[in-house]
């Protein structure tokens, strides 16, 4: 029998291990891309101090973000790194009162700074993964309840924790690249729409009609004289869930609905075309009727009658009342990318009193959002386009590596036979594709 190892020493004195190993990679795409070099000659910001740059404290709130480290407390353990220092390139690390008075002093100047470069940033990369300029855009808002004395924590609209002080930011995607292309930290008592309209405007001034096609989906929140008012200027399509007035519900339930030969047969649509009271002109609405089962509780309508459930959307496209519900519910990967901001880039955990102090912290962290999409649409192999922070952290940016100096050689070593070798080296030969963001901005 066997009694397995026998005399084995163990010692706790490498300094050389790393669990960090997978994310030279990244580190090696934005380098490629040219990113700090980016940020330290467009960001202006005049610290009380010099011991770090603003890019070395930005890229020090990013990187614990994408690793797993859910609050800044916790982002010291990158301090005692050596390894990890080394990969990134970073000298030191600043410590959590560090990085939190960066956010609390610099928010007023940082972020429209930031913002900015960000929206620069988006437009290069939307148009590198989406060549053919035919954008589509989701917004939704989302719950973030909080525990603490933050400003702008009030009560409003929280499912989750009824009576709980929240904020409600607000977030619009683009769906093709998973950009995010806006966020807004709002108080808790905001309507769900509140931004979007002036956001909307913002980006038909950046993204043109005449450059780029253009459709949005949005759930009844969004159901708005002005901002449908808007996207039809703009010649852009839409479909957004309308609010069942009174009136609306009158019209449709007198509606003849047809079944779709092939599809589920407790679905029948049908069509109108309907003027709400001070809109500036009637729409077309598709509507969907759902036969409920009798134990069934619909709650995800707004009207139910005789063992029917009523759905409409408002819309210009040019597809079948059908269709047009299916093109709808392909938003639901909005509703996944919230989620992910939410569990995967620790949305809720909050990490200053100060309202604005916050704001920052969710550009930035929208900011590792899009470099994560980016750089897995961009280096990595399709199977791994859609895959969350915390797959990719488990499955690449977390893989174990060993680092070694041989004169003046570094070597970083993965385990024998492992099954990201052929990822990696892919990824590799793509990111050494890529181009200098300073020479292409």
């Amino acid at each position: 029998m066997a009694y397995g190892a026998k005399k084995v020493q163990v010692k706790f004195n490498s300094n050389r291990l790393t669990h960090f190993g997978g994310v030279y990679l990244f580190h090696l795409f934005l380098k490629q891309i040219g990113l700090r070099n980016l940020v330290a000659t467009t960001i202006r910001y005049e610290q009380r101090n010099n011991h770090y740059t603003v890019s070395e404290l930005i890229f020090s709130l990013l990187y614990p973000v994408i690793l797993g480290l859910s609050r800044i407390e916790i982002s010291k353990l990158l301090g005692h790194n050596g390894v990890f220092k080394l990969l990134i390139g970073l000298n030191r690390f600043p410590d959590p009162t560090t990085l939190r008075r960066f956010l609390v002093r610099g928010s007023n100047e940082l972020l429209p700074q930031l913002v900015r470069l960000h929206d620069r940033l988006r437009k290069y990369f939307i148009n590198l993964i989406v060549p053919e300029k035919k954008l589509l855009l989701d917004v939704d808002s989302t719950v973030c309840t909080l525990y603490g004395q933050q400003e702008g924590a009030m009560r409003g609209y929280n499912p989750s924790a009824r009576g709980r002080k929240s904020y409600h930011p607000l977030f619009c995607f683009e769906h093709h690249s998973g950009t995010s292309l806006f966020g807004l930290l709002r108080h808790g008592n905001a309507y769900t729409s509140t931004g979007a309209l002036d956001y909307l405007k913002t980006f038909f001034q950046q993204f043109s009609k005449e450059e780029y096609s253009v459709r949005m989906r949005g759930d009844s929140g969004f159901y708005d004289k002005d901002i449908v008012a808007l996207i039809s200027q703009n010649n852009s399509e839409f479909a957004i869930v309308a609010d069942m007035t009174g009136p609306l519900k009158n019209l449709v339930v007198g509606l003849k609905y047809r079944a779709v030969q092939g599809f589920d047969n407790r679905y029948t649509f049908a069509e109108t075309s309907y003027q709400p009271m001070k809109w500036e002109r009637p729409y077309r609405y598709c509507i969907v009727r759902k036969k409920l089962e009798p134990e069934e509780s619909d709650q995800s309508t707004l009207f139910t009658i005789n063992a029917y459930s009523y759905s409409a959307i408002v819309t210009n496209l040019a597809m079948t009342p059908r269709n047009v519900w299916k093109f709808y519910n392909g938003r639901v990967q909005c509703e996944r990318n919230i989620r992910s901001l939410k569990e995967d880039y620790y949305l809720g955990n909050i990490p200053t009193q100060k309202f604005e102090a916050n704001e920052l912290y969710l550009e930035i962290l929208l900011w590792a959002y899009d470099l994560i999409k980016w750089f897995q649409k961009l280096c990595l192999p399709t199977a791994d386009h859609n895959k969350t922070l915390e797959t990719l952290r488990n499955e690449l940016l977390l893989m174990p590596g060993s680092f070694a100096q041989h004169g003046s050689r570094q070597i970083l070593r993965f385990p024998r036979n492992s099954p990201q070798q052929k990822t990696f080296w892919s990824a590799k030969d793509k990111i050494g594709r890529l181009k200098n963001l300073n020479k292409e901005l």
